[in-house]
């Protein structure tokens, strides 16, 4: 199974034609579920659904997070900086968590995800996926308190960041997907950016499943790095993630 998550810059910069950059990225990686985030509205969301080929989804309007899915969602539930969606696979049942926390206050993050967290924790799904914009580094308290390094607010997590794991594997770092020297939003639309540093903000992260075994992880890759040569743009300021993932 490939999961995805992407944040498609709501941006008029360079539309229309990055609209359909924006497609175009998401139909190459044909990713089963792909999250969204920065959605514009209902009918933006309605039109990559159809475009794109997703039979099932979910849109939450607060922070525009999109849940495109080609297996069958049984139920859906919302809440501040997040949705979530229930799918349904073969012979398992899978909880995907998508997520945009807020950019502007590192405790309104650590609330907001101590709150994601404690919902998700009501659900009885076999595999639970949190994956979006965390708005976070690799080195943040949101992300430690993800991958079970420390508490927050009283609470505990205990999560495994999929880009993390796969680099260990391939020998390799995890890539930026916030890169402010590479990607054409600096340079292009606004003033080339020399000060803040390129930043993994979106992540796949996997429930520790137990009891169940761990599923097995094929793949972790960033995509929509290609810069069109018409608008001179990428399709989003972030790059977006993919997984692909043997339940």
């Amino acid at each position: 199974m490939k999961i995805a998550t992407y944040n498609i810059w709501n941006s008029e910069a360079g539309m229309p034609f990055r609209f359909w950059q924006i497609i175009n990225e998401i139909k190459n990686i044909q990713a089963d579920i792909i999250c969204l985030q920065e959605v514009a509205d209902q009918k933006q969301h309605n039109s990559l659904a159809a475009v794109c080929g997703y039979a099932y989804s979910h849109y939450q309007i607060q922070t525009g997070l999109s849940i495109l899915s080609r297996l069958p969602i049984y139920k859906t539930d919302d809440f501040d900086f997040g949705t979530m969606a229930g799918i349904k696979s073969e012979t398992k049942t899978i909880l995907i968590i998508n997520v945009h926390l807020p950019w502007d206050s590192a405790y309104s993050r650590e609330k907001a995800i101590v709150n994601i967290v404690k919902k998700a924790e009501f659900e009885k799904d076999d595999f639970t996926l949190l994956l979006g914009d965390f708005n976070s580094s690799a080195d943040s308290s949101v992300h430690r308190f993800l991958t079970n390094n420390q508490s927050l607010l009283e609470s505990d997590a205990y999560f495994y960041d999929l880009a993390e794991a796969f680099s260990e594997i391939t020998e390799t770092s995890p890539p930026a997907t916030l890169n402010f020297r590479k990607n054409p939003r600096w340079g292009v639309i606004q003033p080339a950016n020399t000060i803040e540093i390129n930043q993994r903000f979106d992540w796949i992260m996997l429930k520790n499943p137990y009891p169940l075994e761990f599923p097995v992880l094929k793949e972790c890759r960033l995509f929509g790095t290609e810069v069109s040569e018409k608008n001179k743009l990428s399709a989003s300021d972030h790059y977006g993630v993919w997984a692909e993932i043997n339940f």
